[in-house]
């Protein structure tokens, strides 16, 4: 907040941890949504948790039209 005004929001975020299961030749991901986070003109990032990762690793995307009615646990191929 700068002079009294309220900043504006331009871009939110959906916060996740990430969990590695299954088999090494085949290991899983599992996203599990914790929180969404607010960027504002100033640049400044807020983070709103609800719950804690174990590792303090998080991971922050910008929602998209194809997966916001996904449920927040899926699994997905790590990347390499």
């Amino acid at each position: 907040m700068k002079n009294g005004k309220k900043s504006k929001v331009t871009q939110e975020y959906r916060v996740f941890v990430t969990r590695e299961y299954g088999e090494e030749e085949d290991p899983k991901t599992y996203w599990i949504r914790v929180g969404t986070a607010f960027q504002y003109e100033s640049g400044t990032i807020v983070v709103l948790l609800d719950a804690l990762p174990k590792d303090g690793k998080l991971t922050l995307l910008p929602p998209t039209e194809e997966n916001e009615d996904e449920d927040d646990l899926q699994p997905r191929r790590k990347r390499k």
